[in-house]
């Protein structure tokens, strides 16, 4: 009688067998870092009891780059080169390196080449880390379709995107006002980032709902629009002197406009915090040695950028995905940081 002829173990049995998906098994076998040991171990052993065999052509057509692309505009910004760093942390932790495209503006309209050539270099994930602007993070789901890897939006609108990881800039706008209001401030004005920018919007919703909560004025006279940079913010102080004249304190969307604000205060003669209330967003090193020192709001940018790529890990890997992870919306909280340039007593 003819020995039945033993059926060849496929990736799908191993996969099966184990409870994960073949990707995880491929991950295994090609020595991928963005497996938990225990997952490698029991997967390993599986493979070992069933003697599975996988071919060399097999192996070669799973074999992918262990490469992420990064797509960025305004490196120039503090905020942004930092979520780079911790982008660049991470994943040389998971053994990956990075493929950088550098936008020339936030709403750069040609979008295509970028992802053409991440897609062509079969990235594991994308990481889109230019803030919401516009419709630039549009224009790019536009561009995308589902044989795309993962892409993970850094900073907007969770409604704009379907992975996005962003800070609570209502939450800290309104945490810094709500501050200056305890301090005896009672018209506080507010000089905004590009309104284009959903962050810009946010913080001034921040400001605007803290006001009304505390029987606050929050008149259009009270509100300049500057553009993130030192200049804006000694020229909006020119100007809300003139429309708003009662104001006694200022709170600046980011913190290089608030070193403009304190900057012009100073040349006028103008006492703070007493006479004028100074607050900025970000917490750039420097804050703390302004004179008088800056209160402002931290944001972990670094955390920002490592979270990232652990979300693209984990949605390249769900079995292994962490519980902080499984969300496709994740709202990082920020911290107030105050000093003396609020504190009148």
């Amino acid at each position: 009688m003819a020995t039945p002829i033993r059926s060849k173990v496929t990736i799908k049995d191993v996969a099966r067998a184990c409870g994960v998906s073949t990707q995880t098994v491929s991950r295994v076998l090609n020595e991928r870092p963005d497996v938990s040991q225990d997952t490698r171990e029991k997967v390993l052993a599986v493979i070992q009891q069933m003697e599975y065999q996988p071919s060399a052509l097999a192996r070669s057509m799973r074999q992918r780059s262990t490469t992420l692309g990064v797509i960025v505009a305004g490196l120039n910004y503090v905020g942004i080169s930092t979520t780079l760093f911790g982008i660049t942390q991470a994943s040389q932790a998971y053994g990956f390196s990075l493929l950088l495209k550098v936008m020339p503006t936030f709403d750069s309209p040609d979008m295509l080449p970028f992802i053409q050539s991440l897609s062509a270099h079969q990235v594991e994930g994308m990481i889109y880390a230019a803030p919401e602007v516009g419709d630039n993070w549009k224009i790019v789901q536009k561009y995308l379709n589902d044989r795309m890897p993962p892409v993970v939006y850094l900073k907007g609108n969770p409604a704009s995107a379907p992975t996005t990881i962003s800070f609570d800039n209502f939450a800290g706008a309104y945490t810094i006002t709500r501050h200056l209001v305890e301090q005896g401030y009672r018209h506080i004005a507010h000089i905004t980032g590009p309104l284009d920018w959903w962050e810009s919007r946010e913080r001034k919703r921040g400001w605007m709902r803290a006001l009304l909560d505390a029987g606050l004025p929050a008149p259009e006279s009270a509100v300049v629009s500057g553009d993130w940079s030192t200049a804006s913010g000694a020229a909006a102080l020119d100007t809300l002197l003139f429309q708003y004249p009662e104001m006694d304190a200022v709170f600046a969307a980011n913190d290089q406009t608030a070193l403009g604000v304190l900057s012009a205060a100073t040349a006028k003669g103008i006492r703070v915090p007493h006479a004028l209330g100074i607050a900025g967003y970000d917490n750039i090193s420097e804050a703390e040695y302004f004179s008088p020192p800056l209160t402002t709001i931290y944001q972990d940018f670094n955390l920002l950028g490592e979270l990232a790529v652990h979300k693209l890990m984990a949605m390249n890997n769900p079995e292994n995905e962490a519980p902080s992870l499984s969300s496709n919306t994740i709202i990082l909280p920020t911290t107030l940081m105050v000093r003396s340039s609020t504190q009148r007593g």
